[in-house]
């Protein structure tokens, strides 16, 4: 959520940002609100003031002295119960005017609406060259009877997918080989989630309202599968006030993530993606202090390049521009591989700084080294997309008899080297 004091003093500042984002508002009507929620809290005070001298007055009197100050004092307990009452209606229309308002992106974000204002940053690795024509991941996955679409739309409709044999084999070694370099290397926190959320976990993330429409819900119960790994993450520290000394919190999960125009919630959606209503994440959390928060995100970023790395897959690496930002997001990063076959770009992983926007939202605060309490900033990942990076390793290492290479870093985890037809 956006900082209202920041809507106060700069709201110049907000407006600009908002427009970065095509959103328009009535900045003027939140801040009229502001004042008269301030005006109301100042009238309450001096109440609480006068109340407070008015009972030190009372128990210095007799008792048959003391009825004229005792209607004073009902008068204004009275009229401070109002006031509250009043403050706290306008702290609801507060809240419901910001929800709905994006994070301000990072003056280094490129200003732009459309694909060609994103910002390359570098490259890695040179993209596969083969001495005969390339198949498509789905052509080749289908030769090998790895993934079956056709069960997938029997048991669940279109676009579910049932993956099996060595291609589950090569799906679950892709998992563990990212779930053990975070924890075991880099020494975050394993944490495995609810798939079942409810609306206030996930707006307080800043994933509704707007992902809403695409959620799949359980009405009866008021609760929604799980849009992306994130959003329970950051929630797990709601109304919490953390220590300086704890920080940065590092935590990694693995979660199933759902979405009905198909695709995760956790990759820009105007970004090219598999269509699949159900894919999987590993996930990446980290809670920190903000004047660190963005040396520690290009560490982040460099931890995921080093994945792709050691998968030896060419790769890119874009700073998404301000109209292809995620909702909660003030600057984005997706790292994305080349598939030889389609002769394009399939993003594998997104990290995002959300500066202090989901830790107000959710009411996650830490108290400063001189005592003071503030709120962190969050750091989101999908760190690896394993049904994307499945499908970008069939087209990358295919061979001319339909024939895939293992990526040498997952051989010891599979058991075998090479899937056949």
């Amino acid at each position: 959520m956006l900082s209202l004091d920041l809507l106060r003093q700069r709201p110049e500042l907000v407006r600009k940002g908002l427009q970065q984002r095509q959103v328009s508002v009535a900045l003027e009507e939140i801040l009229r609100l502001a004042e008269q929620r301030d005006g109301l809290a100042r009238r309450c005070e001096g109440l609480y003031a006068e109340l407070q001298q008015l009972r030190e007055k009372s128990r210095t009197l007799p008792a048959n002295r003391r009825a004229r100050l005792d209607k004073q004092i009902a008068a204004i307990s009275e009229e401070i119960r109002t006031l509250e009452l009043q403050i706290a209606d306008l702290d609801t229309r507060l809240r419901l005017s910001l929800w709905p308002l994006p994070n301000l992106p990072h003056p280094d974000v490129p200003t732009g609406f459309m694909r060609s204002a994103n910002r390359e940053l570098r490259r890695w690795g040179a993209p596969m060259s083969f001495y005969f024509s390339p198949r498509s991941f789905r052509e080749l996955a289908s030769s090998l009877g790895v993934i079956d679409s056709t069960a997938g739309s029997r048991l669940s409709g279109s676009q579910f997918v049932v993956i099996s044999g060595d291609g589950a084999r090569l799906w679950r070694a892709l998992l563990t080989f990212a779930l053990e370099v975070f924890t075991r290397e880099w020494g975050y926190k394993e944490v495995h989630m609810p798939l079942l959320l409810k609306y206030g976990t996930l707006l307080a993330a800043g994933q509704f309202p707007t992902l809403e429409p695409q959620s799949y819900s359980c009405q009866a119960d008021e609760l929604y599968l799980n849009p992306g790994g994130e959003p329970s993450l950051i929630s797990l520290y709601s109304d919490t006030v953390l220590t300086a000394e704890a920080l940065p919190l590092r935590l990694v999960t693995w979660t199933p993530v759902f979405h009905r125009d198909g695709g995760p919630a956790s990759l820009p959606s105007s970004i090219a993606r598999l269509p699949w209503h159900q894919l999987s994440e590993v996930q990446v959390l980290l809670v920190v202090q903000p004047h660190e928060s963005y040396a520690l995100l290009q560490t982040l970023l460099l931890q995921i390049e080093t994945l792709l790395q050691r998968l030896e897959l060419a790769y890119r690496v874009i700073m998404l521009c301000s109209g292809y930002l995620p909702f909660a997001a003030a600057m984005t990063f997706t790292v994305e591989a080349w598939l030889p076959a389609q002769r394009r770009f399939l993003p594998l992983a997104a990290v995002s700084n959300c500066e202090s926007f989901q830790a107000r939202r959710a009411n996650v605060r830490y108290r400063t080294p001189d005592g003071q309490l503030d709120y962190p900033h969050s750091l989101g990942a999908c760190a690896l997309s394993i049904e994307q990076t499945l499908a970008a390793i069939l087209e990358v290492y295919q061979q001319a008899d339909g024939s895939v290479v293992v990526p040498k870093v997952l051989r010891p985890l599979m058991g075998l080297s090479l899937l056949t037809p």
